[in-house]
């Protein structure tokens, strides 16, 4: 027998260890961490754009009316909402969109 499991048996042990959690919370939890994983590749990609314009952390928020560390959290991922990710890309010369997807539609919202 491996001494590996898969993905699924793993996360099957997971739920069956915390019975008394549930599958709202589950879920909840799921979106948690897709949420912080979302804005943490968000902040991997401007702090990659920033570094390729050659800017630092502090140039940036100069340019933006933000704190350094606060330039620095966001690009650790700590994206707090939808306008501190706008003006920062838009220093960099960047522009973030949202689309809203359903189905086989998609329609851009801002």
């Amino acid at each position: 027998m491996s001494r590996y499991s898969s993905w699924t048996d793993a996360k099957r042990r997971i739920r069956e260890n915390q019975p008394e959690v549930s599958d709202a919370e589950w879920e909840s939890r799921k979106q948690v961490a897709r949420t912080a994983t979302e804005a943490y590749v968000v902040g991997r990609h401007l702090r990659e754009i920033r570094e390729e314009q050659g800017l630092t952390q502090a140039q940036v928020a100069a340019s933006v009316g933000i704190s350094q560390a606060r330039v620095s959290q966001i690009e650790r991922g700590e994206i707090h909402n939808l306008e501190s990710m706008r003006a920062y890309a838009e220093a960099l010369g960047a522009r973030v969109t949202v689309t809203i997807e359903y189905r086989d539609r998609t329609v851009g919202a801002a």
